[in-house]
């Protein structure tokens, strides 16, 4: 059975194309089939990577959004191989589209009936945008049925809400059957991991491709920052059947 992943939050700038470069080359390095779609009508960042060959999906025709597009990304997944893996990035100025879509279309239940896996991504911002993403996440939760991957972002700020931590806010316990894992992405510091990632993220490039071309101790401190990301994901329980990864996840 295909998998479709798609990375899904309302907030814009809060991480959501970072976490699916990620994902993506994760994927890769496993020798996974997997194909990347962006559907982000203004910054589609995916096709920018190139070792990613990324397909766009346009979600808009002249500055009109045309929900029918969404079918295109159903028959991808649908005719997909039966170890594909679709990774799909959708931008906030998609998001509620594709929400409605799912809604009126209950296209998620489709792609299980057909034997098709989905996943929904998902991320948490720290800082002054931990309000917002955690709305996000709980309209999520609300408004779909399929198990999350969500994602901890540290880099904006601490990860509080009302002056708690967010890993002890109550709807993610009352969801903990739903959520696969979570990934953090911690704070580094700003003056060396901090610009390390800027400037991979500002050249597009792959943590392959700034290990490669960067001098030696930004390289050093970019794989250190790849080893323990790509340690988190080996961690998530993506490959048993539904059922198994739901119980392995609230246990």
């Amino acid at each position: 059975m295909a998998t479709l992943y798609l990375t899904l939050q309302g907030k814009g700038g809060v991480g959501k194309s970072y976490l699916t470069t990620a994902f993506a080359q994760w994927m890769l390095e496993q020798e996974r089939s997997v194909a990347c779609i962006d559907t982000d009508t203004l910054n589609p960042t995916l096709l920018q990577y190139a070792p990613l060959k990324a397909t766009h999906l346009k979600l808009s025709q002249n500055h009109v959004i045309d929900p029918r597009a969404l079918d295109t990304l159903v028959g991808i997944v649908a005719e997909s191989p039966p170890d594909g893996q679709v990774i799909v990035d959708v931008g906030s100025n998609g998001f509620e589209t594709l929400m409605a879509y799912e809604v009126e279309n209950g296209v998620f239940a489709l792609l299980q009936e057909l034997g098709h896996r989905v996943v929904v991504q998902t991320v948490i911002a720290g800082g002054p945008d931990a309000d917002e993403t955690v709305k996000g996440t709980m309209a999520l939760l609300v408004s779909t049925e399929v198990p999350l991957i969500l994602w901890l972002n540290e880099h904006f700020g601490p990860l509080e809400i009302n002056g708690q931590p967010i890993a002890e806010a109550s709807f993610l316990h009352q969801a903990q059957e739903r959520i696969l894992g979570t990934v953090l992405l911690p704070a580094r510091t700003k003056a060396t991991f901090g610009k390390d990632i800027e400037e991979m993220l500002r050249q597009r490039l792959t943590f392959a491709e700034a290990i490669e071309r960067f001098d030696l101790m930004p390289r050093t401190r970019i794989k250190r920052i790849r080893d323990e990301l790509w340690a988190q994901l080996d961690a998530l329980p993506l490959d048993g059947d539904e059922g198994e990864c739901l119980a392995r996840a609230s246990a």
